[in-house]
């Protein structure tokens, strides 16, 4: 699942040596509604066809149908042509950035968010810390407050955060956790925006506790 770490830097998939990878266009500052799939040829040439349309059929008479035997018979009908051309644009912008330097300016905001967030009380934070290798992405709770609320006073602050499961429940379950709030970073977060979402989470604590 590369949907967090696109956003955030070239992937090497055979660097990886993954059976798959995807992620989705809107994460990476590209259209709603696509996304890319990866896989080996080994495997995709077994995947069954999951969906029929015109684009994956070899031929059709009335006693049957025969698929191509390439990747095309996985991409059955019209394709989102228009989000497909956006998601290109995309890619092909975070391609030409400075990745070097948009590391240090994440990881000097991660040191200031997860310093700030230390102020707020009842606040914990789910996942590995900072000693760690990890993306500019931070999930939290706070006692006595819903995400979902969390998320709603943020909104009044300017400040847009995800409360929920993330697709994610098993994970939730695992960790001991109903839900939680993910505040996530970009190439254009800035020290403002740190400062303002701690602003937002006091203020929260203020309000619900």
């Amino acid at each position: 699942d590369g949907a967090q770490a696109v956003p955030h830097g070239p992937v090497d998939v055979q660097a990886l040596d993954i059976d798959f990878y995807a992620f989705s266009g809107h994460k990476c500052y590209g259209p709603t509604g696509v996304g890319v799939l990866w896989g080996k040829s080994e495997w995709l040439e077994q995947l069954p066809e999951f969906m029929v349309g015109g684009g994956m059929v070899e031929r059709v008479t009335v006693s049957g149908t025969t698929f191509l035997t390439s990747n095309q018979r996985l991409e059955a009908g019209t394709p989102p042509i228009a989000q497909a051309i956006g998601l290109g644009a995309a890619v092909e912008w975070l391609e030409q950035l400075p990745w070097g330097e948009i590391r240090e300016h994440e990881a000097r905001l991660m040191n200031q968010l997860f310093r700030d967030l230390n102020t707020i009380s009842g606040l914990r934070t789910i996942g590995s810390d900072l000693n760690q290798p990890r993306m500019p992405i931070i999930s939290f709770d706070i006692e006595g407050c819903h995400p979902h609320d969390i998320c709603h006073i943020a909104d009044q602050y300017g400040v847009a955060l995800r409360g929920g499961h993330h697709c994610a429940q098993p994970l939730m379950d695992a960790v001991g956790v109903m839900a939680t709030t993910r505040a996530s970073m970009a190439v254009f977060t800035s020290q403002e925006d740190i400062e303002a979402l701690v602003v937002a989470l006091h203020k929260v604590v203020e309000v619900l506790r």
